[in-house]
């Protein structure tokens, strides 16, 4: 299943916990991570342009190709989340 992560709302008047400041910053490396992979899915010019053909899974056999091609791309020159 998708499980939806979301960050902890500064409540009114009050300042975040430390662990809920904590929990934030783990939540936001996530969303970044996923955001770069989007981003690298996004250069791939296939994906961008509309699909016409329907057949057999066709799109989702595409898009799984080219995140297999991302995490190849990754595993090859790994990105440094640290700068």
């Amino acid at each position: 299943g998708v499980e939806i992560i979301q960050p902890v709302k500064k409540p009114k008047g009050k300042e975040l916990s430390r662990q809920d400041k904590e929990y934030n910053k783990k939540v936001s490396a996530i969303r970044v991570r996923i955001e770069h992979a989007i981003g690298s899915a996004k250069v791939m010019r296939i994906l961008k342009d509309e699909c016409r053909l329907r057949a057999n899974n066709f799109v989702e056999n595409i898009f799984s190709t080219c995140m297999a091609l991302h995490n190849l791309r990754i595993k090859i020159n790994p990105w440094n989340y640290h700068n």
